[in-house]
């Protein structure tokens, strides 16, 4: 929905034409499709601009300000476009979710792994402590729990490409928006994925001083404080500052020590600086810190007996794992972790365009000790030790090409490095006091990539839209596993598996597709995409080479059929989608038998796969007075086409057989959220509730238990504010009904049973204070 404030006065005609020209230009800023003159014509004969959006993501969030200022008046006018998240994204040719910041806040959404719950076909699990969420988007992901792969999702912060699962890290503070886009990506910026992007876009400065403080206290002694401030400090420069802590105790808690587990300590600055260079440049400085001193969690495997205090012993898995009792003992778990990078972006608006650049390094450092076996014993606890440093660079330019051509050409490169020890304590497994395995490597990546993304106006309601993209990508790898203590009857110190290789790839990616407007508000769309995933290694320690050899990149091809329509002033929204995807050498997680009586889970491939499925989302705003209803429903149908029973030579666990479901692809999830509001006197009492399921899915192929529950969660949370809205207190209540469903669970080291169950009960209180 476009708005616009008409001026008070009559501008002279070369001021007009002024104020013409720029909202024309801020119309393409924002993926116009329209016609400029038609739009400044528009703005002058109506005072209102017709804004279609392109078939092109606009990651432009916050609203468009322009100023104008003549010597031939003496009173400034502002002309302000501001368009709702719901219309930038509604007319877009592809499934595209977006959630507000605002409705983040009122779901209690802390990270970046809970976006998932309430966004259709989308599933987002820990692996191991915490530290590492897997994300898929129609069961397409990061088939890998050591956290140095990037999965088929590409994740952006504020339009930095985040490679790894470590770099999300705190970063969920004082966010704009999260929009969700769904099937190949990279055709208009960014890195080529197979399933889709995550864009998380925080608040930008603006020329008004004002800010919020929150503060919120919780279950188990869990503490968090925030705050935001944005200060004006010239007329041409502003900065925004935001800031969150969260400290608690921790919900697990052990059987013979009684110590806690999945305690949060986390820490998080963000400091953003635009600086206004004139009328048609600006540039943004993202300055950003994350600190983590948690306690990580460690999977339940002990017998619901111990509840009563009677531990059935510290190896094995009992049939009845209780909640919030694991079984940790002398076992060394703890977390220190700290990351930050700096980002600049750059746009300067052109007659005939905006060109857009961003670049920025990132930098993590992760030494982590992780019980991940569940048991007391060292079966295969971990030691995740490495350093990261991510860097990359895109740059576009977005213009309108003879009022009916709308063509975006950009480029982009990346470069990232992992230098790691990971090591794997099994002294109880092989009966040697100091047994370990201890990975030793450096990985690189260097991707590089041009993209056109174009839509053409063939009649007043259809376009035509054709998008390509050539990408790069080397990836190296150098080290291997050690045979620390010569367990293996070896040399003490001895590489069991060895790499010292790299691989380069190049791919053509493509779109095409039709969109078409049945009537204002309402569109019909169909595309046809591909797109591809680079190779990759498995970096966890492993006793046979094959499992850490390279598996090459992945291929997706995506058919997809779609209608949005936006109805009674958009107090009505709903978005349909039916998709069928064809894999070729999909990367997946299996369980393989390794030499010394062990099993390990490794990445390979399959050589062909599908998925076919759909998507429904509704919103409904005030059609009933006070009343907001949001809801969505997604079905997946995902398969594998070819059998699979070893990874180079290595046997499986479990053969993969043809037409079995493939991982972290659920049968059927939905979710709905209802708001109600009421005034009594001078405050506004709301109440909220919310329930999301999912059903049972596998997380690694090969495995019999690589399999979760179903999982649900039911919330509630009232509200009271003034009516200004200056303050707002609330009481919640997270998982009401306090399911322990199992969220991620394998077969461990010594063939027993490992599983992460579902965070309990968690009751809290917010206050947020806006000034």
């Amino acid at each position: 929905m476009t708005y616009f404030s008409r001026p008070q006065f009559s501008p002279a005609p070369r001021v007009a034409r002024s104020v013409r020209h720029r909202l024309a230009m801020t119309a393409l800023l924002l993926g116009s499709t329209t016609s400029l003159p038609a739009l400044a014509a528009s703005v002058a004969t109506h005072g209102k601009p017709t804004v279609h959006p392109t078939a092109t993501p606009v990651h432009h969030t916050a609203p468009v300000r322009m100023r104008r200022t003549s010597h031939h008046s003496t009173s400034p006018e502002d002309i302000q476009v501001v368009r709702s998240r719901t219309a930038r994204f509604h007319s877009q040719a592809g499934t595209v979710n977006v959630m507000s910041g605002q409705e983040l806040r009122e779901l209690h959404v802390e990270s970046p792994k809970e976006i998932a719950a309430f966004t259709p076909g989308v599933t987002a699990v820990n692996a191991t402590s915490g530290s590492t969420p897997i994300f898929s988007i129609r069961g397409v992901g990061l088939d890998d729990y050591v956290g140095t792969n990037m999965g088929g999702i590409g994740i952006y912060l504020d339009g930095m490409f985040a490679p790894y699962p470590a770099l999300y890290n705190g970063q969920m503070l004082d966010i704009e928006n999260v929009i969700v886009e769904k099937g190949p990506q990279g055709f208009d910026m960014g890195r080529s994925t197979t399933g889709g992007s995550v864009n998380i876009e925080s608040v930008k400065p603006s020329d008004k001083f004002g800010g919020y403080l929150d503060w919120g206290y919780s279950s188990y002694n869990t503490n968090t404080g925030k705050f935001a401030v944005n200060v004006p400090i010239t007329k041409k420069i502003f900065n925004r500052t935001a800031f969150s802590y969260t400290k608690g105790d921790g919900w697990q808690h052990d059987l013979h020590t009684d110590k806690r587990y999945g305690a949060q300590d986390l820490l998080a600055i963000r400091n953003l600086t635009k600086f206004v260079i004139d009328d048609k440049s600006s540039l943004l400085l993202n300055i950003h810190y994350t600190r983590d001193r948690g306690t990580p969690m460690s999977p339940q495997d002990t017998d619901g007996d111990a509840v009563n205090g009677l531990a059935d012993g510290t190896i094995g898995v009992g049939p009845n794992a209780y909640y919030n009792r694991v079984n940790v003992g002398s076992s060394r778990v703890g977390r220190k972790e700290d990351g930050g990078g700096v980002s600049v972006n750059y746009e300067h608006l052109f007659n005939f365009g905006v060109f857009s650049s961003s670049t920025g390094i990132d930098f993590y450092r992760r030494n982590t000790f992780d019980n991940y076996d569940g048991e007391a014993a060292q079966v295969a606890d971990y030691h995740w030790d490495d350093t990261y440093i991510a860097q990359s660079h895109d740059m576009h330019l977005r213009t309108n090409i003879g009022k009916i051509f709308h063509l975006t050409v950009g480029i982009y490169e990346s470069y990232d490095k992992i230098d790691g020890t990971y090591t794997s304590y099994r002294a109880f497994q092989f009966g040697v006091p100091q047994a370990n395995l201890a990975n030793h490597f450096s990985q690189q990546n260097l991707s590089t990539g041009v993209y056109v993304n174009t839509v053409t106006n063939i009649t007043h309601n259809l376009d035509f839209i054709a998008a390509g993209r050539f990408s790069y990508d080397e990836r190296g790898f150098h080290g291997g596993t050690r045979d620390v203590d010569g367990i293996f009857g070896g040399v003490p110190g001895a590489n069991l598996s060895y790499l010292n290789t790299s691989h380069n790839y190049p791919r053509f990616t493509g779109r095409v597709g039709l969109r078409y407007q049945v009537v204002p508000g309402t569109y019909l769309y169909a595309s046809i995409s591909n797109g591809y995933k680079a190779g990759t290694y498995f970096a966890a320690p492993v006793s046979a080479p094959q499992a850490l050899d390279y598996v090459k990149p992945e291929n997706l091809i995506a058919y997809e059929v779609g209608v949005k329509s936006s109805l009674f002033k958009n107090r009505l929204s709903i978005e349909g989608s039916l998709f069928d995807y064809e894999y070729h050498n999909r990367q997946t997680l299996f369980v393989a038998e390794m030499p010394g009586n062990t099993t390990s889970l490794s990445l390979g491939p399959i050589s062909r796969a599908r998925t076919r499925g759909g998507e429904l989302s509704s919103t409904l705003h005030n059609i009933v007075p006070n009343l907001d209803l949001r809801g969505s429903f997604a079905y997946l149908d995902a398969q594998a086409i070819s059998a699979v029973n070893n990874i180079g030579g290595l046997p499986l666990l479990s053969n993969v057989t043809a037409h079995s479901a493939l991982p972290f692809a659920p049968r059927f999830s939905w979710s709905a959220v209802a708001r109600y509001g009421v005034d009594v006197n001078r405050y506004r009492v709301t109440l909220q509730a919310s329930y999301t399921w999912k059903d049972n899915m596998l997380v690694a192929l090969g495995d019999p238990n690589g399999k979760t529950n179903k999982i649900s969660s039911m919330g509630l949370r009232m509200e009271l504010s003034p009516k200004s809205s200056k303050w707002t207190a609330a009481v919640y209540v997270d998982n009401m009904l306090n399911k322990h469903g199992n969220t991620y669970s394998f077969t461990g080291s010594d063939n027993s049973r490992a599983q992460y169950l579902q965070t309990p009960r968690w009751v809290g209180v917010d206050l947020h204070y806006n000034f």
